[in-house]
């Protein structure tokens, strides 16, 4: 704003006073205050006009009353006092959240990793410097408790790790993580069928058994994809008897 306050030559009333004419002095240099006086009082209204035009309409409705009979460097000056302070208290904020954020191991990783960017983001978009290396180091910090053992390695490797290398690493370990998990609740649940041959009962087992590797494979499927599909082992099934797989 005051870059273009002074390219249009009105900057000047929020820095040098409004001229005073001395009445005692003689007629010529009295005229000429008087001009510059008048000057002043004109480039001042323009000044408060474009400061006020600049704020939003709810700012304008509470400031155009309140400075309708004060200078433009009283408006400036208040706006200039209020505003910094406030943006300071931002930058501070945000800088507490920052270091107060704590990862879970209930949430995904990789998603409470794009809340930590966002707010440093933020936090540069407010004039910090934050480098690449202090957020890499960061985000390895504030590794969730259950990561521990990959928090060590990463810590060998973050001075030569990039942010997209980062990322790129947490997403490959968090989803072979998610994937060892299905199979291990997989395995949980596993247990032996002794199956008649002949009984309608066994019939609906084997086609329940059958049913629920199809979904299995569908969802390794959907979330890891085709490899990850193909590795999955179904149950065994014969006419006799099925057995789960690691049973």
């Amino acid at each position: 704003m005051y870059f273009f306050l002074a390219t249009l030559k009105i900057a000047y009333v929020l820095t040098i006073p409004k001229p005073i004419v001395d009445e005692a002095a003689d007629e010529a240099i009295k005229q000429t205050a008087m001009k510059q006086k008048q000057r002043w009082e004109d480039d001042d209204i323009y000044c408060k006009g474009y400061i006020l035009g600049g704020l939003s309409d709810t700012l304008y409705d509470v400031y155009e009353i309140k400075y309708a009979n004060i200078t433009a460097k009283e408006l400036w000056d208040d706006l200039d006092s209020k505003y910094k302070t406030e943006d300071a208290g931002n930058k501070k904020f945000l800088i507490s959240k920052l270091f107060d954020f704590l990862m879970e191991n209930s949430k995904p990783v990789i998603t409470q990793i794009h809340e930590l960017q966002m707010i440093m983001n933020l936090i540069i978009s407010e004039g910090h410097s934050l480098d690449e290396s202090f957020q890499v180091s960061t985000i390895i910090f504030k590794l969730p408790l259950a990561w521990k053992e990959c928090r060590k390695e990463l810590k060998q490797k973050k001075d030569a790790m990039t942010m997209q290398e980062l990322v790129k690493y947490i997403q490959v370990e968090e989803n072979s993580r998610n994937l060892d998990r299905l199979e291990l609740e997989e395995n949980k649940s596993s247990k032996v069928l002794v199956i008649d041959h002949g009984s309608s009962s066994g019939t609906k087992q084997i086609e329940k058994v059958k049913t629920q590797s199809m979904r299995i494979k569908f969802t390794l499927l959907r979330k890891w994809g085709k490899e990850a599909a193909n590795s999955f082992q179904p149950p065994l099934i014969d006419f006799n008897r099925s057995l789960w797989r690691n049973s």
